[in-house]
Protein backbone atom coordinates (compact mmCIF):
# COMPACT_ATOMS: atom_id res chain seq x y z
CA UNK A 1 0.00 0.00 0.00
CA UNK A 2 1.29 3.26 -1.31
CA UNK A 3 -1.05 6.02 -0.48
CA UNK A 4 -2.74 6.12 2.82
CA UNK A 5 -5.74 8.32 3.18
CA UNK A 6 -6.26 9.51 6.97
CA UNK A 7 -9.37 11.47 7.93
CA UNK A 8 -8.77 13.72 10.68
CA UNK A 9 -10.65 15.90 13.23
CA UNK A 10 -7.84 16.67 15.30
CA UNK A 11 -8.72 15.31 18.52
CA UNK A 12 -6.05 13.29 20.21
CA UNK A 13 -8.22 9.67 18.82
CA UNK A 14 -7.32 11.64 15.43
CA UNK A 15 -4.11 11.59 16.55
CA UNK A 16 -3.52 8.53 17.98
CA UNK A 17 -4.74 7.04 14.46
CA UNK A 18 -2.71 8.71 12.25
CA UNK A 19 0.26 7.57 14.21
CA UNK A 20 -1.06 3.79 14.22
CA UNK A 21 -1.13 4.56 9.97
CA UNK A 22 2.45 5.75 10.39
CA UNK A 23 4.30 2.79 12.54
CA UNK A 24 2.13 0.29 10.23
CA UNK A 25 3.30 1.66 6.83
CA UNK A 26 7.66 2.44 7.20
CA UNK A 27 8.68 2.01 3.85
CA UNK A 28 9.84 4.16 1.30
CA UNK A 29 7.33 5.29 -1.17
CA UNK A 30 4.45 5.72 0.82
CA UNK A 31 2.02 8.97 0.29
CA UNK A 32 0.18 10.13 3.85
CA UNK A 33 -2.70 12.49 2.45
CA UNK A 34 -3.92 14.28 5.77
CA UNK A 35 -8.10 14.78 5.13
CA UNK A 36 -9.34 17.67 7.27
CA UNK A 37 -12.68 15.74 7.90
CA UNK A 38 -14.67 18.21 9.88
CA UNK A 39 -15.57 22.31 10.51
CA UNK A 40 -14.54 23.18 13.46
CA UNK A 41 -16.20 26.23 15.70
CA UNK A 42 -12.68 28.38 15.39
CA UNK A 43 -14.58 32.15 16.08
CA UNK A 44 -13.36 34.23 18.90
CA UNK A 45 -14.93 36.20 21.66
CA UNK A 46 -14.67 37.24 25.39
CA UNK A 47 -16.99 34.32 26.63
CA UNK A 48 -15.56 31.57 23.86
CA UNK A 49 -12.60 29.29 23.86
CA UNK A 50 -9.63 30.80 21.55
CA UNK A 51 -9.61 27.71 18.80
CA UNK A 52 -7.19 27.73 15.80
CA UNK A 53 -8.41 27.93 12.56
CA UNK A 54 -9.10 24.41 10.70
CA UNK A 55 -6.19 25.78 7.93
CA UNK A 56 -3.66 26.24 10.79
CA UNK A 57 -4.33 23.29 12.55
CA UNK A 58 -3.90 20.98 9.26
CA UNK A 59 -0.63 22.91 8.91
CA UNK A 60 0.38 22.52 12.44
CA UNK A 61 -0.50 18.45 12.36
CA UNK A 62 0.95 18.18 9.16
CA UNK A 63 4.49 19.70 10.63
CA UNK A 64 4.62 17.08 13.65
CA UNK A 65 4.12 14.45 11.63
CA UNK A 66 7.14 15.20 9.08
CA UNK A 67 9.28 14.86 12.41
CA UNK A 68 7.33 11.32 12.38
CA UNK A 69 7.52 9.93 8.28
CA UNK A 70 10.37 7.38 7.74
CA UNK A 71 12.79 8.23 4.40
CA UNK A 72 11.24 8.80 1.17
CA UNK A 73 8.01 9.31 2.76
CA UNK A 74 5.55 12.06 1.63
CA UNK A 75 2.86 14.07 3.32
CA UNK A 76 0.06 15.87 1.93
CA UNK A 77 -2.86 17.70 3.58
CA UNK A 78 -6.22 17.54 1.61
CA UNK A 79 -9.15 19.70 2.67
CA UNK A 80 -12.75 19.21 2.65
CA UNK A 81 -14.85 21.98 1.14
CA UNK A 82 -18.40 20.31 0.85
CA UNK A 83 -19.84 16.99 1.44
CA UNK A 84 -17.65 14.36 3.52
CA UNK A 85 -18.27 11.67 1.33
CA UNK A 86 -18.26 13.21 -2.17
CA UNK A 87 -14.88 14.48 -1.40
CA UNK A 88 -13.43 11.35 0.47
CA UNK A 89 -14.55 9.57 -3.13
CA UNK A 90 -12.91 12.22 -5.14
CA UNK A 91 -9.62 11.73 -3.19
CA UNK A 92 -9.51 8.26 -3.08
CA UNK A 93 -10.29 8.55 -6.85
CA UNK A 94 -7.61 11.39 -7.62
CA UNK A 95 -5.03 9.98 -5.58
CA UNK A 96 -5.04 6.41 -6.15
CA UNK A 97 -5.64 5.92 -2.28
CA UNK A 98 -5.00 2.02 -1.65
CA UNK A 99 -6.06 2.43 1.92
CA UNK A 100 -8.36 4.79 4.18
CA UNK A 101 -7.43 4.49 7.73
CA UNK A 102 -9.92 5.78 10.26
CA UNK A 103 -10.72 6.38 13.89
CA UNK A 104 -13.93 6.02 15.95
CA UNK A 105 -14.45 7.20 19.03
CA UNK A 106 -17.53 5.00 20.00
CA UNK A 107 -17.47 1.01 21.10
CA UNK A 108 -19.82 -0.12 18.53
CA UNK A 109 -19.42 1.84 15.07
CA UNK A 110 -22.57 0.23 13.61
CA UNK A 111 -24.76 1.02 16.47
CA UNK A 112 -28.24 2.42 15.31
CA UNK A 113 -26.99 5.67 17.12
CA UNK A 114 -24.31 6.41 14.03
CA UNK A 115 -25.98 6.12 11.25
CA UNK A 116 -24.79 9.24 10.21
CA UNK A 117 -21.56 8.22 11.42
CA UNK A 118 -18.36 9.22 9.11
CA UNK A 119 -17.06 5.43 9.57
CA UNK A 120 -20.45 3.94 8.94
CA UNK A 121 -20.35 5.93 5.79
CA UNK A 122 -17.25 5.50 4.29
CA UNK A 123 -17.27 1.60 5.07
CA UNK A 124 -20.96 1.11 3.06
CA UNK A 125 -20.18 3.70 0.42
CA UNK A 126 -16.69 3.57 -0.52
CA UNK A 127 -14.81 0.64 -2.31
CA UNK A 128 -11.78 1.40 -0.84
CA UNK A 129 -10.06 -0.77 2.29
CA UNK A 130 -10.54 0.80 5.70
CA UNK A 131 -8.27 0.25 8.66
CA UNK A 132 -10.80 0.85 11.66
CA UNK A 133 -8.84 2.35 15.11
CA UNK A 134 -11.03 2.11 18.09
CA UNK A 135 -10.60 4.39 20.98
CA UNK A 136 -8.76 2.20 23.63
CA UNK A 137 -6.44 0.55 20.88
CA UNK A 138 -2.78 1.13 22.20
CA UNK A 139 -0.83 0.92 18.80
CA UNK A 140 1.43 -1.74 17.54
CA UNK A 141 2.23 -3.72 15.16
CA UNK A 142 -0.20 -6.94 14.65
CA UNK A 143 1.38 -10.30 15.39
CA UNK A 144 -1.52 -12.17 15.06
CA UNK A 145 -5.02 -11.33 12.40
CA UNK A 146 -7.87 -13.19 12.20
CA UNK A 147 -10.12 -13.56 9.05
CA UNK A 148 -13.27 -14.44 9.41
CA UNK A 149 -15.47 -16.35 7.18
CA UNK A 150 -18.59 -18.34 6.55
CA UNK A 151 -17.13 -19.03 2.95
CA UNK A 152 -20.15 -18.42 1.40
CA UNK A 153 -19.70 -15.97 -1.68
CA UNK A 154 -17.20 -16.50 -4.28
CA UNK A 155 -13.98 -14.85 -3.33
CA UNK A 156 -11.49 -12.45 -5.75
CA UNK A 157 -7.75 -12.24 -6.41
CA UNK A 158 -7.76 -8.25 -5.71
CA UNK A 159 -8.91 -8.53 -1.77
CA UNK A 160 -7.13 -11.41 -0.84
CA UNK A 161 -3.85 -9.71 -2.55
CA UNK A 162 -4.73 -6.81 0.05
CA UNK A 163 -4.77 -9.37 3.01
CA UNK A 164 -1.47 -11.15 1.52
CA UNK A 165 0.57 -7.42 1.34
CA UNK A 166 -0.90 -6.96 4.82
CA UNK A 167 0.30 -9.79 6.33
CA UNK A 168 3.64 -9.74 4.47
CA UNK A 169 4.13 -6.04 5.60
CA UNK A 170 3.50 -6.59 9.26
CA UNK A 171 4.66 -10.26 9.63
CA UNK A 172 2.03 -11.32 10.82
CA UNK A 173 0.00 -14.71 11.26
CA UNK A 174 -3.15 -15.14 9.78
CA UNK A 175 -5.45 -16.95 10.90
CA UNK A 176 -8.55 -17.82 9.00
CA UNK A 177 -11.98 -18.20 11.15
CA UNK A 178 -15.02 -20.08 10.12
CA UNK A 179 -17.86 -19.02 12.58
CA UNK A 180 -20.54 -21.91 12.58
CA UNK A 181 -23.65 -22.25 14.70
CA UNK A 182 -23.78 -25.78 13.91
CA UNK A 183 -20.68 -27.79 12.90
CA UNK A 184 -18.24 -27.13 10.72
CA UNK A 185 -19.24 -29.48 7.44
CA UNK A 186 -19.15 -27.48 3.96
CA UNK A 187 -20.81 -27.50 0.96
CA UNK A 188 -19.28 -28.12 -1.74
CA UNK A 189 -19.13 -24.44 -2.66
CA UNK A 190 -17.99 -23.49 0.50
CA UNK A 191 -15.55 -25.99 0.04
CA UNK A 192 -14.56 -23.95 -3.25
CA UNK A 193 -14.30 -20.82 -1.71
CA UNK A 194 -11.93 -22.14 1.20
CA UNK A 195 -9.93 -23.91 -1.29
CA UNK A 196 -9.40 -20.17 -3.24
CA UNK A 197 -8.21 -18.95 0.15
CA UNK A 198 -6.00 -22.09 0.87
CA UNK A 199 -4.34 -20.91 -2.54
CA UNK A 200 -4.21 -17.41 -2.24
CA UNK A 201 -2.52 -17.88 1.07
CA UNK A 202 -0.29 -20.49 0.26
CA UNK A 203 2.84 -18.16 0.96
CA UNK A 204 2.43 -16.47 4.14
CA UNK A 205 2.16 -18.35 7.62
CA UNK A 206 -1.70 -18.97 8.06
CA UNK A 207 -4.16 -21.51 9.64
CA UNK A 208 -8.07 -22.33 9.64
CA UNK A 209 -10.17 -22.78 12.38
CA UNK A 210 -13.64 -22.76 13.57
CA UNK A 211 -15.84 -22.06 16.60
CA UNK A 212 -19.23 -23.55 17.19
CA UNK A 213 -22.15 -23.27 18.89
CA UNK A 214 -22.11 -19.67 19.94
CA UNK A 215 -23.16 -16.30 18.86
CA UNK A 216 -20.93 -14.38 15.85
CA UNK A 217 -19.99 -11.96 18.25
CA UNK A 218 -19.16 -14.27 20.78
CA UNK A 219 -17.27 -16.75 18.90
CA UNK A 220 -15.42 -14.15 17.47
CA UNK A 221 -14.85 -12.79 21.25
CA UNK A 222 -13.49 -16.27 22.41
CA UNK A 223 -11.19 -16.12 19.44
CA UNK A 224 -9.60 -12.74 20.04
CA UNK A 225 -9.24 -14.07 23.83
CA UNK A 226 -7.47 -17.50 23.12
CA UNK A 227 -5.50 -16.50 20.14
CA UNK A 228 -4.26 -12.85 21.61
CA UNK A 229 -6.05 -11.72 18.40
CA UNK A 230 -4.42 -7.93 17.08
CA UNK A 231 -6.13 -7.07 14.16
CA UNK A 232 -9.82 -8.56 12.56
CA UNK A 233 -10.25 -8.64 8.73
CA UNK A 234 -13.83 -9.13 7.40
CA UNK A 235 -14.88 -8.57 3.54
CA UNK A 236 -17.25 -5.79 3.63
CA UNK A 237 -19.27 -8.19 0.88
CA UNK A 238 -19.97 -10.50 3.83
CA UNK A 239 -23.11 -8.52 4.49
CA UNK A 240 -24.55 -11.41 7.35
CA UNK A 241 -20.50 -11.51 9.40
CA UNK A 242 -20.90 -8.09 9.13
CA UNK A 243 -24.20 -7.37 10.60
CA UNK A 244 -23.82 -10.15 13.54
CA UNK A 245 -19.69 -8.54 14.15
CA UNK A 246 -19.68 -5.45 13.88
CA UNK A 247 -23.10 -5.24 15.62
CA UNK A 248 -22.49 -6.59 19.45
CA UNK A 249 -25.44 -5.82 21.70
CA UNK A 250 -24.60 -9.15 23.41
CA UNK A 251 -21.22 -8.70 24.63
CA UNK A 252 -20.49 -7.02 28.38
CA UNK A 253 -18.60 -3.66 28.82
CA UNK A 254 -15.81 -6.13 30.18
CA UNK A 255 -15.08 -7.65 27.08
CA UNK A 256 -16.26 -5.62 23.92
CA UNK A 257 -13.46 -6.32 20.87
CA UNK A 258 -15.14 -3.42 19.43
CA UNK A 259 -13.41 -1.26 22.10
CA UNK A 260 -9.58 -2.47 21.60
CA UNK A 261 -9.38 -4.44 18.10
CA UNK A 262 -8.57 -2.51 15.09
CA UNK A 263 -10.52 -3.64 11.79
CA UNK A 264 -9.15 -4.11 8.01
CA UNK A 265 -12.40 -3.89 5.82
CA UNK A 266 -11.78 -5.31 2.43
CA UNK A 267 -13.75 -4.82 -0.30
CA UNK A 268 -14.90 -7.13 -3.41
Amino acid sequence: MKHILIPVDFSDQSWNTALCAFNLHKSAGVRFYIFFSEQHDYATGEATVICEHPAQQLSSWVKKLEKLKGSGQVIIPLKWESDFISDMRGAVADNHIDLIVMSTSYPNIFCDVLKGSHVREVITRLKCPVLIVPREFQCKNPKQVVLITDYNFNHRAEPTSVINNFIKRTSAHLNILQLSKTGNALSETQQTNKTFLQTSFHDIPHSFHFVMERTMDEALQFFVDVQQVDLVVLFAKNINLSENVLFSPALSEEKDYHKNIPFLIVHE
